[in-house]
């Protein structure tokens, strides 16, 4: 993907925080659709991952891992109500 066209998609995804475990560090842009699986790049395909949670994504479609993070995101808004750091953060 061009550098035009990536900060294009950051600046329209307002990529402030990972969609999963809301981390604020290594932001990346993701497909929720892999491009393996017939995703585009669309707009509305796209979103924003921390680089662990993309990692870990991998090749799977949002909806494939949405049940496996629902857990993550759970612990970490009860992480972050506590006034803790989320997991996936970095120092």
């Amino acid at each position: 993907m061009h550098t035009y066209k990536k900060n294009k998609i950051k600046t329209e995804l307002k990529m402030k925080k990972c969609r999963y475990c809301f981390s604020t560090e290594k932001l990346t842009i993701d497909h929720k659709i892999p491009t393996i699986q017939g995703g585009k790049d669309e707009l509305s395909n796209f979103q924003c991952l921390c680089y662990r949670c993309n990692t870990i994504k991998s090749g799977l479609s949002h909806n494939q891992v949405k049940h496996y993070f629902k857990w993550f995101t759970e612990i970490n808004k009860s992480r972050l109500e506590k006034g803790k750091k989320p997991f996936g953060e970095y120092s």
